[in-house]
């Protein structure tokens, strides 16, 4: 979606200076205060628009602010999360949203927007896509997403209507690639065929990791989820880099606060999805193989933590136990299905910085370009088909 500069609105609870009686002090209205906002609309190219499903991926994002975060936090505080840090805040402030100026319009048109916090003057700011996050950040974001996860899972069993209600009416599953034309499609496997031969993968690995994406983009092209377990939740199911924004403490080198955006693609399923997305995609950790199962039980206990505050009726499936015997199986059996789209993000991700122009709404075809990428992106996709190849996920 298109996103415009920065805006200043003056809000006041005064009436206006045409409104006053000649007699009024105007000296005496109540203070003016300046909000430096970000207008956030659908973009102007009619390819994007149909690319991104704009009518289903804009209604769903404004719903994240408008009804889904009011949802999670009455829940937090009828658990007893009763310190404003404790509660969830990886969501900017949001002033309002339309889809037209047209109150009687269920289509996105031109006058559709949402005001968005000006996270930037808050003093956020987004990481380099192509450093991606250490060890330290990578926790920090592991610990915020094991409560935005933990929420909607509680919210389930506790109260199943206010669920339905309030959060899993929005989580449609959508085909991202649903506004691609086939002849971009191919294009696109085409590529992906040719970067799995291009890392130097033996030919027999090659074949299955191909074989693997083709299946998971079947699946997405099927709307097919993963079964209804106690780890399926409200994902993200788009958090890389380039979606989340941090702010760090004076020294400049802690993060103490973090801020997810772009819920576009929302949807409900394993949060294993979510999880292995963020560790390949966005964490630069030299030992990254050999300290997976590290960041899986490090987010693991902060879920389990989360649940028990949060008064799971079931504690019993958030153990250590069900570490050992019940998500390391659920990651097994969830991560496969999530090759397509690490796979698909990752050329964007370690694109050169020159290659991409700043405005997002660019033609698909761009991404498809060899002159896009350079040996990082493929050392980077040699090492997730390897870690896929090791673990059995093919």
């Amino acid at each position: 979606m298109r996103k415009h500069e920065s805006i200043d609105i003056g809000l006041s609870d005064s009436c206006s200076d045409a409104d006053l009686p000649d007699d009024t002090n105007k000296d005496a209205q109540p203070p003016v205060e300046l909000l430096h906002l970000v207008a956030k609309m659908r973009p102007s190219s009619e390819e994007f628009l149909e690319i991104f499903q704009i009518d289903t991926t804009f209604v769903k994002e404004a719903a994240v602010y408008l009804k889904i975060v009011p949802t999670l936090l009455a829940l937090q505080r009828e658990q007893g999360f009763d310190g404003e840090n404790e509660l969830i805040d990886v969501f900017c402030r949001c002033f309002n949203a339309r889809v037209s100026l047209d109150p009687s319009m269920e289509k996105v048109d031109q006058d559709g927007v949402m005001l968005f916090e000006n996270l930037k003057l808050a003093g956020y700011v987004t990481a380099d896509r192509r450093k991606g996050f250490n060890r330290e950040q990578a926790r920090f974001v592991l610990q915020k997403l094991a409560l935005f996860h933990a929420i909607p899972i509680a919210l389930r069993y506790l109260k199943p209507d206010v669920f339905e209600a309030g959060i899993h009416k929005y989580l449609v599953k959508i085909d991202i690639d649903a506004g691609l034309s086939q002849a971009t499609l191919r294009q696109m496997m085409d590529v992906f065929r040719q970067d799995i031969v291009r890392t130097g993968v033996d030919p027999s690995l090659a074949d299955r990791a191909y074989a693997k994406i083709n299946e998971c983009h079947r699946r997405q092209a099927q709307l097919i989820s993963d079964r209804l377990t106690c780890y399926c939740t409200m994902l993200h199911n788009d958090l890389w880099v380039n979606n989340m924004m941090i702010k760090y403490d004076p020294t400049g080198k802690t993060p103490c606060s973090l801020k997810f955006v772009d819920f576009q693609l929302i949807q409900m399923d394993s949060l294993v999805r979510d999880v292995i997305f963020f560790i390949i995609t966005s964490v630069n950790d030299p030992e990254l193989e050999a300290q997976l199962d590290s960041y899986f039980e490090y987010y693991f206990q902060q879920l389990a933590a989360n649940m028990t505050r949060l008064q799971f009726p079931s504690p019993e499936d958030f153990t250590l136990e069900r570490w050992v015997f019940g998500f390391r199986e659920e990651i097994d059996r969830v991560a496969p299905f999530e090759l397509y789209h690490i796979v698909s993000m990752l050329r964007v991700v370690l694109a050169r910085k020159e290659s991409i122009p700043d405005q997002s709404e660019q033609d698909a075809a761009l991404f498809f370009n060899d002159n896009l990428v350079e040996e990082d992106y493929y050392r980077r996709l040699e090492e997730t088909l390897r870690i896929y190849d090791r673990r059995g996920w093919f």
